[in-house]
């Protein structure tokens, strides 16, 4: 079984999304993602994103160069960067979901600092994890 990582960051749009260019940034992710077997979701509300990506370290290192390369986003808060036992997403090369601005304020200020890391269990990890997952259950968004 190969290592598994995951990063979680928050930054801010440039540019208001409009619909199209949500969709525009989702084709080119996921064409990108599904060549280097990096999967995710990317959260969308008032011009904050807020991205969960994962997959083996070294396509995640060029995954994310080119994430923080980005000019459609600025100040990039990383909340989480490490090692995962299972991937959350690993049907998605990236969901997409636009939720209320408190959701993902919810979400975005959790704690992300991993707890049990590497236990096997699925339940374990950080607070910010376990909410990512209950919004997904709750939202489930097309892939």
């Amino acid at each position: 079984m190969h290592p598994i990582n995951a990063i979680v960051y928050v930054s801010a749009s440039v540019l208001p999304m409009s619909d199209g260019m949500l969709e525009a940034l989702l084709v080119e992710a996921r064409q990108l993602n599904l060549e280097s077997g990096v999967t995710g979701a990317l959260i969308y509300s008032d011009g904050i994103f807020m991205q969960y990506f994962e997959g083996e370290p070294e396509p995640m290192e060029h995954t994310y160069e080119r994430i923080r390369k980005s000019r459609k986003h600025t100040r990039i808060v990383e909340l989480m960067n490490g090692p995962i036992d299972v991937r959350e997403f690993p049907d998605w090369q990236m969901a997409l979901a636009q939720p209320s601005h408190s959701e993902l304020l919810a979400i975005s200020t959790a704690n992300w600092v991993v707890q049990g890391a590497r236990s096997g269990a699925r339940g374990r990890g950080s607070v910010g994890l376990t909410l990512l997952r209950d919004f997904w259950r709750r939202r489930a968004p097309a892939a």
